[in-house]
């Protein structure tokens, strides 16, 4: 009789644990991405337990620190930005940059807490630099549409990027601006001076 006969090999029981650890790991990930959207760095570990349903020693066993899960959580993040410039890559070439942007918005807005700027060290660079190379192409195709200004870098979207992240960042920190959406009305400024000059005059608000 071998070893395998007096302790037998328990497969099913190993399927149900590694399923089970699977389940854990993605209930932390989205409780964690709801909790920090809502309260930002001062998130806690035991806040994203409890909202996980599950005890602290299970998200450690998962996560070593706080870090190791604002890294998953913002790597969803950035995949969901890449996911939006690829839908923009699909509409016309004179509609992509604005469609990229303002989806963009709608996002960093759900998700206030995740754009935080004390986390901007944390963002994966992989997914950070294909974002770029993504939003990069979306302007260079609207340039040859006659689109946009031919003087625009890529630098310019990163910039109203970060100007939407700033009025959203605001209107989270003052509760009297909440709601109100003045991202969207700074997207439209951002947007006449992304046109050239006689598309620009000839645009009316919010077109």
């Amino acid at each position: 009789m071998s070893a395998r006969d007096l302790f037998p090999y328990d497969q099913t029981r190993e399927v149900h644990v590694r399923r089970d650890a699977t389940s854990n790991r993605e209930k932390l990930v989205t409780a964690a991405e709801q909790v920090f959207a809502e309260h930002g760095p001062d998130a806690t570990l035991d806040d994203i337990a409890t909202a996980a349903g599950v005890g602290p020693a299970t998200l450690y066993r998962r996560f070593a620190n706080k870090e190791a899960l604002v890294r998953e959580v913002l790597a969803g993040f950035f995949q969901r930005l890449i996911d939006v410039a690829g839908v923009a890559e699909q509409a016309p070439a004179d509609e992509g940059v604005e469609l990229f942007l303002r989806t963009v918005g709608v996002e960093l807005a759900e998700k206030s807490g995740l754009s935080a700027p004390v986390w901007g060290d944390l963002a994966p660079r992989a997914l950070v630099d294909e974002l770029r190379r993504r939003a990069t192409g979306l302007l260079t195709r609207a340039q040859q549409a006659g689109a946009v200004r031919a003087d625009l870098t890529p630098d310019d979207i990163t910039i109203a990027v970060w100007a939407l992240r700033g009025v959203i960042q605001s209107e989270r920190i003052d509760p009297a601006h909440r709601g109100r959406h003045r991202w969207e009305r700074h997207l439209d400024t951002i947007m006449q001076g992304f046109r050239p000059p006689a598309a620009a005059a000839g645009s009316p608000r919010g077109s």
